[in-house]
């Protein structure tokens, strides 16, 4: 059977974000159902004229929750509506940072709940390439030392994998995710000519690889 020095490999990189995404919340209650809807219908129009007017600085908005539904309490043994309540989500990216704080801000202004900032990487960031070659490199460090301390010549690479996918096992931890040391999910809000600076979160990505070196002849 051919001999092989197994490892695995470890990088990082770190870039300044390429979007940023924040959570829209909409919502209002009533009495009755058209109630409800339709004072969040009205809160929600201000809010699209928002972004409408931040075009520029917004790369896409997205519908992630529309809902209706009856408000109710435990009383006496039984459940009692008390009204409705009507609600919207969108996800806004957002790729102008210097326009954020004031974007966040009259949308809190026009009724919005906003949660966030979530910084974010596109697929063609540098950074993951970067990270990627650094934890070959790594993997490749690695089996020079074993092989060097125990006195064996290292061959060429037999294999190279990502961390999870030979052998049909399941991931045993992140490749080529971006880090950023920040709250999640973090509720903004503000008076209506309050505007709160938020600005961009470096990000650490980091990747990790398989790889198996076959040894030199002389040494199987």
């Amino acid at each position: 059977m051919e001999r092989e020095i197994i490892v695995k490999g470890y990088g990082q990189a770190r870039s300044m974000p390429d979007r940023v995404v924040i959570d829209v919340l909409v919502e209002a209650e009533g009495v009755t159902r058209d109630q409800s809807f339709g004072e969040a219908a009205r809160v929600a129009q201000r809010v699209d004229e928002v972004l409408a007017n931040r075009a520029d600085a917004v790369a896409r908005v997205l519908t992630a929750l529309l809902t209706v539904q009856p408000r109710s309490r435990w009383k006496r043994g039984e459940s009692v509506r008390t009204g409705w309540r009507a609600a919207r989500g969108s996800v806004v990216e957002v790729t102008d940072f210097a326009q954020l704080g004031e974007l966040i801000a009259e949308l809190t202004s026009a009724g919005a709940a906003v949660s966030g900032p979530n910084w974010c990487l596109d697929d063609s960031n540098p950074a993951y390439r970067e990270a990627r070659r650094a934890a070959a490199e790594d993997a490749r460090r690695r089996a020079e030392d074993y092989a060097g301390a125990l006195g064996l010549t290292l061959g060429p690479v037999a294999w190279v994998s990502e961390p999870g996918l030979r052998g049909g096992g399941e991931q045993t931890g992140p490749f080529g995710v971006a880090l950023a040391a920040q709250p999640a999910g973090a509720a903004m809000a503000g008076e209506p000519d309050e505007t709160i600076d938020v600005a961009p979160t470096e990000l650490t990505t980091r990747a990790e690889v398989e790889v198996g070196f076959s040894l030199a002849s002389n040494d199987a």
